[in-house]
């Protein structure tokens, strides 16, 4: 007597089993400690017809699409009401995934000069690829996505968009205000992608510095700069997953054959969006060159997003000038030790033991 009602049951609860599963591999969940904007989403689409989706969602209750991203990425940045169930949008028509909008700081450290650049250009092969093979980028559209340039330093051209000036791309995504510990961040881009850190300016003299004090790479190349980091708020630049990948999406627009992301966070996984993001320039025919990260010494699995991407160029360093240098601490009845090598490197040079210094 009760058979069909019962079967009735358990399909209603196969489907709702299934609709959850489709929803939790739609729909991004970050691990408490990784800090979001609230009510703010990248969605990504499954197909390339943007413009219909994005308005798509722009008809559900307390949805806006902020901006459409359609040149390397089938997607969208969507503000919402805070109280609102993510899974409103996970569950829209034509949605493929969605992931809460993460917020990324560049903390603020101060360094000394060295006087080691020569040698940085030979142990890397700089000096013979500019020498031997007579290379050094000119034809080549290099852009960077970092924190704006001085693009006034006379050895980086004293100049912007004007003829004969290396600087001919790039432009300003968020201003000087951007702080995303605010609950609504201020965005204001100036005309130009001014530097008010040094961080940008930095990686362009590594890439491009023209000398006579410094010179980079590919001094010859046509440069472009996308500005995505705020400016110092107590002494930390901030942005978010959006405003880096609308600067990535602007260069790959602009024809960069080259795009520079010193710059990465989150874990690192693919499905990372802008993993996403730099897979799809690569697929398009672009080169991304990106930042392993700083966290190696956390041990594997510690290269952070988008160098995972698919394709992309995970660049990392490592302090090794043909010498091999190993310092172990640890424990013996006689006391404690310090296990010391340093040599060339070679598998026949001994341990030197020493009595350990305290560190306190």
């Amino acid at each position: 007597m009760h058979l069909l009602p019962s079967l009735l049951l358990v399909v209603v609860l196969l489907y709702a089993s299934k609709t959850d599963a489709s929803l939790h591999k739609r729909f991004v969940r970050y691990p408490p400690h990784v800090a979001t904007l609230s009510g703010s989403y990248i969605v990504e689409f499954e197909d390339n017809d943007v413009h219909k989706h994005a308005d798509n969602l722009n008809t559900l209750s307390s949805v806006s699409v902020h901006k459409r991203l359609t040149k390397a990425f089938n997607g969208a940045i969507v503000a919402t009401s805070k109280l609102l169930d993510p899974g409103i949008l996970a569950s829209a028509p034509g949605v493929k995934r969605v992931w809460p909008n993460r917020k990324h700081k560049l903390s603020v450290r101060q360094g000394t000069r060295g006087d080691d650049l020569p040698l940085l250009h030979q142990k890397t092969g700089v000096a013979q690829a500019m020498q031997e093979l007579g290379l050094d980028g000119t034809g080549v559209k290099v852009c960077i996505v970092d924190s704006g340039v001085d693009y006034n330093h006379p050895e980086l051209g004293g100049c912007w968009k004007t003829e004969g000036c290396p600087w001919q791309l790039g432009r300003d995504f968020i201003g000087d205000k951007y702080d995303s510990v605010s609950d609504n961040p201020i965005i204001e881009p100036n005309e130009t992608p001014t530097d008010c850190f040094g961080h940008g300016t930095h990686v362009a003299g590594i890439i491009a510095g023209r000398g006579p004090q410094v010179q980079g790479v590919a001094p010859g190349a046509t440069l472009g700069m996308y500005r995505v980091f705020s400016c110092e708020f107590n002494g930390t630049l901030y942005t978010d997953d959006s405003i880096i990948m609308q600067g990535m999406e602007a260069a790959h627009e602009d024809g960069c054959d080259i795009i520079n992301l010193s710059l990465g966070g989150g874990g690192g996984w693919v499905e990372d969006p802008t993993s996403v993001l730099s897979a799809n320039i690569v697929k398009a025919g672009g080169i991304v060159v990106a930042a392993a990260g700083n966290d190696g010494d956390n041990g594997i699995q510690t290269v952070s997003a988008p160098a995972v991407g698919e394709g992309v160029i995970g660049v990392a360093a490592v302090e090794n000038w043909n010498i091999t240098a190993v310092t172990t601490l640890f424990s013996t009845p006689a006391g404690d030790r310090v296990a010391l090598t340093s040599g060339p490197a070679e598998n026949n040079v001994p341990f030197v033991f020493e009595t350990a210094t305290p560190l306190a």
